[in-house]
């Protein structure tokens, strides 16, 4: 499975072009603590890694559904906080074999794999695409790193992480139309994965993290997720890109609004929400 040519995020072709790109969240925890993190890291007060059963057969049954699926995607937090992270990896290319497979990261824990030639081989003959964001190293790092092991085209750098937006603006009341759902700025390809569950964005993936941190403010409903089991069907996935009830629950007109440099979060409600 090495990987003949470099991945580039073209975010053209990822919104227009592709198929769904698919992102299953293994842990809740990250080795960063970033304002206005869009997946509320800095909130998780507990690990949540996922049981390599229970994903197995959530991979499976996504396999059967989304065979065309462009890209399937361990997230986080920091998935490679996850002890076995890399056995999810090899369970994700065992059964999505004709697709890319890859990771997001902050790219922190890699200075242990630097002089680690099996962790190399693995990702090279896996044709593990590392998507890395440069919070605390420079891209030229990462750049040396991979084409030192012969891993360049497995590369894929997200952003500097120098900047944030508030991509998470939680608020009360909001309307619940259509047009609101198109307008949104998350990417409509994206299938979001969290415990056994599909959701259309990560403000409600995660407002659960949110909930637990600040005391109970949101309310996700039955209809705002997709349980993953073997009656789902590609038509009810499908079917599912559309605007939910959660919808009310986030202000697009208050969204990108605040730019803040890449600073830790100090947990305060503002950056997440237009609520007190």
């Amino acid at each position: 499975m090495e990987l003949t040519e470099r991945y580039v995020f073209d975010w053209d072709r990822i919104r227009n072009k592709d198929g769904y790109h698919i992102e299953y969240s293994i842990t809740d925890i990250c080795n960063r603590n970033c304002a206005c993190c869009s997946h509320l890291a800095p909130l998780a007060k507990a690990p949540s890694f996922v049981g390599e059963q229970d994903f197995e057969r959530t991979v499976t049954i996504l396999h059967k559904l989304i065979p065309d699926a462009h890209t399937f995607w361990l997230t986080g937090g920091e998935p490679t906080l996850h002890p076995r992270f890399m056995r999810l990896l090899e369970i994700s290319r065992n059964i999505f074999v004709d697709n890319y497979v890859g990771i997001y990261s902050n790219g922190i824990t890699l200075e242990k794999y630097e002089e680690d030639e099996s962790f190399w081989r693995f990702v090279k003959d896996n044709g593990i695409v590392w998507a890395i964001t440069c919070y605390d190293k420079d891209r030229a790092y990462f750049e040396t790193l991979f084409k030192k092991h012969g891993c360049i085209n497995n590369l894929a750098i997200l952003h500097g992480g120098k900047r944030f937006f508030n991509l998470t603006n939680y608020s009360e009341n909001q309307p619940i139309t259509h047009e609101k759902y198109v307008k949104c700025g998350w990417e409509r390809s994206k299938i979001n994965v969290r415990n056994g569950n599909i959701y259309n964005c990560p403000s409600a993936e995660f407002a659960e993290l949110f909930n637990g941190y600040f005391g109970e403010r949101l309310k996700i409903t039955n209809n705002d997720f997709l349980e993953i089991n073997e009656s789902l069907t590609r038509e009810q996935i499908d079917a599912f890109r559309k605007e939910v009830p959660f919808c009310g629950q986030c202000d697009l007109d208050k969204r990108y609004k605040k730019i803040v440099d890449s600073t830790p979060s100090e947990r305060k409600i503002s950056e997440w929400a237009c609520f007190e």
